[in-house]
Order: C-alpha cells, then sequence, then structure tokens
C-alpha cells in the first residue's frame, strides 16, 4: 500500500513540475501534464525494478524477487497509469462541454449585439448619418474644389 502512495506522490510531483514548466516559458511546451506526469514514475520504477533485481532481498523478508517486481512496482505504476489515462479522459470531456458553452455563450453575445444595432423603432440605423462625425467626404464642396484643380 505504501508504493501506492510512493508513486501517486511521484505523479503529482510530475503532474505539478510540468505546470510550472509552462508557466515559466512563454509558450506552453507540455500540452499533456497528464500523461508527462507518467515520466518520472516510469523512471522511478524502472529505477526500483533496477535495485530490486541487482541487490538480495532483504533476509528477514519471505518474498521473491518476482512478487515484489509485481506488488511493489507494477500494480502501483499500472493504478498510477490508469488513473491518470481516466483523470485526462474526464478532463477532455469537461473541456468539450466548456467549449459547448462558451460557443453558445458566444452565439447569444453575437444575436445581443445584431440586436443592439437597430435603432428604438426596430430599423437598422444607418452606418454613417450626416452630420455625424467621420461622416464621407467625397460630397463636401471643399473635396469637389480639390478635384478640379
Amino acid at each position: 500500500m505504501g508504493a501506492i502512495f510512493f508513486y501517486i506522490f511521484i505523479y503529482f510531483i510530475g503532474y505539478y513540475a510540468s505546470n510550472v514548466l509552462n508557466m515559466l516559458t512563454v509558450r506552453p511546451l507540455v500540452t499533456n501534464r497528464y500523461m508527462a506526469a507518467l515520466v518520472p514514475v516510469y523512471g522511478f520504477a524502472f529505477g526500483h525494478a533496477y535495485m530490486v533485481v541487482t541487490k538480495p532481498l532483504p533476509a528477514g523478508a519471505d518474498i521473491s524477487m518476482e512478487y515484489a517486481l509485481l506488488v511493489f512496482i507494477t500494480l502501483p505504476v499500472v493504478v498510477v497509469t490508469m488513473g491518470a489515462a481516466y483523470f485526462m479522459w474526464n478532463s477532455k470531456g469537461k473541456e468539450e462541454h466548456a467549449d459547448e458553452k462558451s460557443a453558445t455563450n458566444n452565439q447569444e453575445s453575437a444575436e445581443a449585439v445584431a440586436a443592439g444595432t437597430a435603432g428604438d423603432s426596430g430599423e437598422p440605423r444607418a452606418e454613417n448619418p450626416a452630420g455625424a462625425a467621420g461622416s464621407s467626404a467625397t460630397n463636401s464642396p471643399k473635396n469637389k474644389d480639390s478635384k478640379d484643380a
């Protein structure tokens, strides 16, 4: 049970380290933090497995090397990997739902802006009403004089 908590701890260290790395860089380097956080988990697992295989097991423990590899390394790594895949899958559903919500909100705001451009009488306002600042200067007498010269 302690090995599972150890590998979960390593996973969260990798997850938040990738988050900090993305905050420090201008452009995010790690696009999928859920899977990138598994890199240190697998690194520790391979190092741990190497130690179990090359060093003699404790004398007082009646366990075999295969049992130690299965229970203390393989099982926790499988549990952490499945958890990471689940969290990644779960967050994608939330992102898609959020994208649908934002698209709906954008459509509603566009409709509100379109409704806001209509006048009080329900008629659309003119682009450049006469006498407004920035009105077309093509019909002004000053512009006609400048064309003749």
